[in-house]
C-alpha cells in the first residue's frame, strides 16, 4: 500500500471508516496531507500515531472523530 497517498486518496481513506491505510510518519508532505484530509493538526495526528499507530482507522477512532476533528465547533 502507499503511505505517501496524494491529496485524494488521503481524503478517501480519511472518509472511509474502515480504511486500512497507513500514515508514513516520516514524510512531512504525507503527515500535512493526511492531517489537512482528518481535520487535524499535525501535532495531534502526531499525538494519536504514538497512541495507535499508524493506521487511518485507528488514528480517526483516537481522534473520536471519523475524521472531522477540524470541523467540531466550540461550546
Amino acid at each position: 500500500m502507499n503511505t505517501s497517498a496524494s491529496p485524494s486518496t488521503a481524503t478517501q481513506a480519511a472518509e472511509d471508516p474502515q480504511s486500512h491505510a497507513n500514515v508514513d510518519v516520516n514524510d512531512k508532505a504525507a503527515v500535512d496531507r493526511w492531517a489537512k484530509a482528518l481535520g487535524t493538526t499535525d501535532e495531534a495526528l502526531m499525538n494519536a500515531v504514538k497512541s495507535v499507530g499508524t493506521r487511518i482507522d485507528k488514528i480517526k477512532d483516537f481522534l473520536g472523530a471519523g475524521g472531522m476533528a477540524g470541523k467540531q465547533s466550540g461550546g
